[in-house]
């Protein structure tokens, strides 16, 4: 063979012109062959044979054109590479290995040059013709596995570009949607899709990527043909349903030929997908969370080993993260979603704000500024409802339009005589993105006002990691000279640590804590009141938030937080009503108890007093000096003839001899557990417009006036204060 013939210069294409009278009676012959011989193999046989002769043909259009222009005289150099690599691409597709193409095109040129042999007379020219074809073969087949190391590198890259993302700190609507934004750029992919099931069972989708599914995931919902996770259902039956009861990746081959796709076959055709894959998303105790969705204009693409290997990674990373709490929130369609981040980039964002109180004076401390999405219609969408929907983009713009809104307000506040402090979040991010403290520190800059009225507050869910990161932006944080907060302490171990890391100078007790009190009062506020002293121990203030019922903020009081929140005290409301806003004074003494609640706090006060004084007589003279806050309490509601007061005598009587003394904690249990029946039954004497429930996207511009009336009237009836979502420290 010479070596030096170039496959497509001129005396190629001169030796190619004389050898076509051989070759065109033979090459649909040869080409049949060469085409058997790569499909006779397990993998791409099992694909092929779920296909329809038409969607067989369609698969072999190109290759198949490819091949017959091989031995095209006049055949562009740059044309060929261009289809060769397209090819090799399709043949990878199809799960066709490197030494099965190696291998039909050997035997496709032997039989080739074979019959070429007797139809050329002259030895010479003979030799050179089969050298011309030979070359071009030979070119032909490493373009076609280049075309496949593309395909190779390509997925590869994807895969170190998503685990990288998977070492970021980026949101998770972010992390998501970069993930199939780099998985739908592969050749062949066509759309991608994050979705978890609502309450009914059935697959919303919440991130869409691919222009296709972007412009037809809105008409599936409409139709009601979405996916469901239930086994009932025929829509339950396809890969996303079963990729969610067994926790195991699925995958329809062929979609065209799975009957458990019957819903969606019209679909696929029109978007052209052929081939799908879906993966489980479980979180630590291995339940479903979520699914992610991979659509191929291919048959068979995900059934090759490699690329099941890339579906397990991405499969694991992002349970990693899901592990840590993403994906927990309440399910947001596709298109909530898009409302959503559209009604924030028109600025329709309106903050409430909701007065945290000095629990010592019962005057206003400061508030929270609480975001709200007009949503146009008299309604506003809380937090709950669309922070799950925005990515890093949206939270940065969410900080930057709430912080100036609600310094604006501030400055209002400030020239009709209401000076005051505010509250407002700030996402974990922030210790990583040095764009939030870019945005802070201009908008401070522009407000004038003092920086030491701004608190910021950090909520618990978030994870601030990145130890490098935090180190370099913390300091410049607390350069602003604004207060840092920490929201819902005691709703994660993580929280403890996080006081020390960041050196915050509030705390707000989680309000779940705080409406386990009724229920579990042993446990609540016991938890409250070793927070409360463990903050106040290295100079932190303490806000207790939850505070729905008189007997929480009696309890809060007596255990000593700073300061209150809770819709016992105020709902939320606009701007206009901080102003007119006035609490009624708080009446309380934290020695003399008006509820049950406040009683059993008055009682864990004393229990840590008489640990405190062990057997010592002086100690314990000092404890007994005056009547307890539970004596007062059983005094006030005539409770001393009753099995409460018999039992708390005989824990006096019990008491003298120390807290260690015997039958002490028998006596000090058969009260608590006495007095937990009392706080039952108060707690089901509440009105039930002052439960826990929170109202959701349903809190109307309306509600929040009347909700301002009620605490603008509490000066003068206290039995009308209400509350909700306690707020921040300041």
């Amino acid at each position: 063979m010479n070596e030096d013939l170039d496959p497509f210069g001129r005396h190629a294409a001169h030796l190619l012109r004389a050898a076509q009278k051989y070759v065109s009676d033979i090459d649909d012959q040869l080409i049949a062959a060469f085409q058997r011989g790569l499909f006779r193999h397990a993998g791409p046989e099992d694909v092929i044979t779920l296909l329809t002769p038409e969607q067989f043909a369609h698969t072999q259009t190109r290759p198949l054109a490819q091949l017959r222009h091989l031995l095209d005289p006049d055949l562009d150099r740059n044309i060929h590479e261009q289809e060769a690599i397209a090819t090799g691409q399709i043949y990878s597709f199809l799960g066709i290995k490197t030494s099965w193409l190696v291998d039909s095109y050997a035997l496709y040129l032997e039989r080739l040059l074979q019959r070429l042999g007797p139809w050329i007379d002259a030895p010479d020219k003979r030799v050179r013709i089969r050298s011309a074809v030979t070359m071009r073969v030979m070119a032909n087949l490493h373009a076609q596995i280049h075309g496949r190391e593309v395909l190779a590198r390509a997925e590869q890259e994807a895969v170190t570009r998503i685990s990288g993302l998977l070492q970021g700190t980026m949101a998770f609507n972010d992390l998501v949607r970069q993930t199939l934004n780099h998985l739908t750029t592969l050749p062949g992919m066509v759309a991608g899709t994050f979705a978890r099931p609502d309450s009914r069972g059935d697959i919303q989708y919440e991130i869409v990527v691919g222009e296709t599914m972007e412009r037809h995931a809105p008409s599936l919902i409409a139709h009601n043909i979405v996916p469901t996770i239930r086994d009932d259902d025929p829509r339950g039956l396809g890969p996303s349903g079963r990729a969610w009861r067994s926790n195991q990746i699925q995958q329809a081959l062929v979609i065209a030929s799975d009957h458990t796709f019957a819903p969606w076959h019209e679909y696929a055709r029109k978007l052209g997908y052929v081939s799908q894959a879906t993966i489980p998303l479980a979180d630590r105790a291995g339940c479903p969370r979520a699914l992610l969705t991979l659509y191929h204009s291919w048959p068979g693409y995900f059934s090759v080993p490699r690329r099941i290997n890339l579906l397990t990674h991405i499969r694991a990373g992002l349970e990693t993260v899901i592990a840590q709490g993403a994906a927990s929130g309440h399910v947001i369609s596709h298109p909530a979603r898009i409302a959503y981040r559209e009604t924030l980039s028109r600025g329709d964002l309106v903050m409430l704000y909701q007065p945290i109180i000095d629990l010592r004076s019962g005057g206003l401390a400061k508030v929270e500024a609480l975001a709200r999405l007009d949503k146009h219609d008299g309604t506003y969408a809380t937090p709950a409802d669309f922070l799950a929907a925005f990515g890093e983009h949206e939270l940065r713009q969410l900080f930057a339009l709430g912080l100036r809104q609600a310094l604006r307000d501030l400055r209002d506040w400030q020239d009709h005589g209401l000076v005051t402090s505010v509250a407002i979040n700030l996402p974990t991010q922030a210790f990583v993105d040095d764009e939030y403290l870019r945005i802070a520190r201009d908008i401070l800059r522009d407000s004038a006002i003092e920086p030491e009225r701004i608190t910021l507050e950090l909520l618990e869910n978030g994870e601030i990691d990145n130890k490098q990161a935090r180190t370099k932006l913390l300091p410049q944080w607390k350069a602003l000279g604004v207060r840092l907060a920490q929201d819902d302490l005691g709703s994660g171990y993580s929280s403890l640590i996080r006081m020390e890391q960041l050196g915050v100078d509030d705390v707000k007790i989680d309000h779940g804590l705080v409406r386990a009190a009724a229920q579990a009062p042993h446990k609540a506020l016991r938890f409250i009141y070793h927070l409360t002293h463990l903050a106040h121990d290295v100079g932190i203030r303490v806000t207790v938030e939850g505070l729905e019922t008189d007997g929480l903020i009696e309890v809060a009081a007596i255990l000593g937080a700073d300061f209150g929140q809770g819709y016992a005290i105020a709902h939320p409301m606009t701007a206009n009503h901080i102003r007119r806003w006035r609490h009624a004074p708080l009446a309380i003494e934290p020695r003399h108890p008006r509820t049950a609640l406040g009683a059993y706090a008055a009682m864990i006060l004393r229990n840590a007093l008489m640990i405190l004084a062990g057997t010592r007589s002086e100690f314990l003279g000092a404890v007994f000096s005056e009547p307890s806050g539970l004596a007062y309490y059983l005094q006030a509601h005539d409770l001393d003839d009753t099995a409460l007061g018999r039992a708390h005598a005989r824990l006096l009587d019990c008491a003298q001899a120390g807290a260690d003394s015997a039958g002490y904690g028998d006596a000090h249990q058969a009260v608590e557990a006495l007095l937990r029946a009392h706080i039952m039954t108060e707690a089901s004497m509440v009105p039930a417009s002052r439960s826990c429930s929170t109202p959701r996207s349903g809190a109307s511009r309306r509600q929040a006036t009347q909700t301002t009336r009620r605490g603008a009237t509490a000066r003068t009836n206290p039995q009308t204060r209400q509350g909700r979502r306690s707020a921040r420290p300041s």
